[in-house]
């Protein structure tokens, strides 16, 4: 019998040197390591706690591990900004090699921009969206801090070996992203918890068309419905994306054909409708009509589920002669500085901030309470990860969630609305 993408990964990275099925506990090497903000709590505070004063005594591998400040960058209060300089202190004094401190952005992007991530590896980060490094074909999971602090230590963690689900997509790729639709509408008819605690390997027709900005999307996403990986096969788009960001050589994952899969579903894109994620739960899934004509306050795009380039440009071509709805303000934030940049020099930022749209720093701001909070009885619709109460502040605000057509339609217009209608020429 075969094995799921997920099964070679970790039979890879046994430390026992054995091949592993699903259910199997392994002790496993780690590849890389990412460290955002909370970066001092394994690093120092942990240490402290468990009887080392003066924090880490070494890293096992000081060109594996990589530290960006995102989240609080720039520094939003005294205190973050205290914390960013005991990260700066202990970076130093550990010697660890990729360090990104006055660059705004959100590190999952970040090490996607700067070829951290690459086919085959197996990545851990303080953050429930690492997970989206599977866009590369890497198996990446988000870990706690606790288990972060032993992999900084020892370049090693323990795992179950997960469950697989297969996820057939196939259809027309449209001339827009539909990739935030994509996993909405799989949360919507299948539960927001369909691939609790498995992997979600994702192939089908539409994958080769599918751009490294939607299948990080998608695999980014990969946590809302549950996943410990979210992986894409590497192909023609993954070496392509990579080439100039990475010299480093790197061993594709590929599922093998007689692989044994918990379930697989299947999605033809061209059946697929608009949909939002109504409040307060991301598998909380409606076709857009259902929430028609729902007012809005505020719409965002952004984090590092929808805020790269596709995400940005759709935005920039359907808002061209047109201008955002009065009272709307509409949030858009690159997920990194190369993210900004691509805008930037594509003329995208010109055309957005001329209709009236804000952008804002790159980063993970606009995703949570830091910018663009929202009062009691607002209504915001967003191409950013979450929904729950609270999100944007306010416990008495709604958040829908939408892809960016949906987002920018409702920009337009004042009010969720199908896209096609207020931009009849997709």
């Amino acid at each position: 019998m075969g094995q799921t993408m997920a099964e070679k990964l970790l039979s890879q990275h046994n430390l026992a040197g054995k091949p592993v099925r699903a259910g199997d506990i392994l002790e496993a090497r780690i590849d890389g390591a990412m460290c955002h903000y909370h970066a001092s709590q394994p690093m120092y505070e942990l240490a402290v706690e468990a009887g080392f004063k003066d924090g880490l005594p070494r890293v096992w591998d000081p060109e594996r591990i990589f530290v960006l400040v995102d989240h609080h960058q720039p520094a939003l209060s005294q205190a973050l900004a205290d914390e960013n300089m005991i990260i700066r202190r202990e970076v130093a004094r550990l010697g660890i090699k990729c360090f990104h401190d006055a660059e705004p952005g959100i590190a999952h992007q970040m090490m996607l921009d700067y070829g951290l991530a690459r086919p085959g590896e197996l990545v851990v980060g303080n953050d429930s969206h690492t997970i989206g490094y599977g866009a590369v074909n890497a198996g990446a999971t988000g870990i706690t801090r606790a288990d972060m602090f032993y992999v900084l230590l020892f370049g090693e963690l323990w795992f179950q070996v997960p469950k697989s689900i297969k996820v057939v997509l196939d259809g027309r790729h449209p001339r827009y992203p539909i990739a935030k639709d994509i996993i909405l509408y799989l949360a919507g008819e299948h539960g927001d918890d369909l691939a609790q605690n498995m992997s979600v390997e994702y192939s089908g027709s539409l994958v080769p068309e599918l751009g490294i900005d939607g299948r990080m999307c998608l695999s980014t996403h990969g946590v809302e419905i549950g996943a410990k990986f979210a992986m894409f096969p590497a192909d023609e788009k993954t070496r392509g994306f990579l080439k100039g960001r990475t010299d480093k050589p790197y061993e594709p994952l590929v599922p093998d054909p007689d692989a044994e899969y918990e379930k697989e579903i299947r999605l033809n894109v061209d059946d697929m409708p608009f949909v939002v994620a109504k409040p307060h739960q991301f598998g909380n899934v409606a076709p857009v009509e259902e929430a028609a004509g729902t007012r809005i306050q505020q719409a965002q795009i952004g984090s590092c589920a929808n805020g790269r380039f596709e995400d940005i440009e759709i935005a920039a071509r359907m808002l061209k002669g047109r201008k955002v709805a009065k009272g709307v303000r509409f949030l858009i934030s690159p997920a990194s500085q190369q993210v900004y940049l691509q805008c930037l020099k594509a003329g995208l930022i010109e055309q957005l901030v001329e209709a009236g749209a804000q952008v804002v720093t790159p980063g993970c701001g606009v995703c949570q309470p830091k910018v663009g909070f929202l009062s009691d009885g607002e209504v915001c619709i967003t191409a950013t990860t979450r929904n729950f109460k609270g999100r944007k502040g306010s416990l008495g605000a709604e958040i829908y969630l939408a892809g960016p057509l949906t987002v920018t339609a409702a920009a337009v217009a004042g009010a969720i609305v199908n896209p096609k209608e207020v931009f009849n020429e997709l």
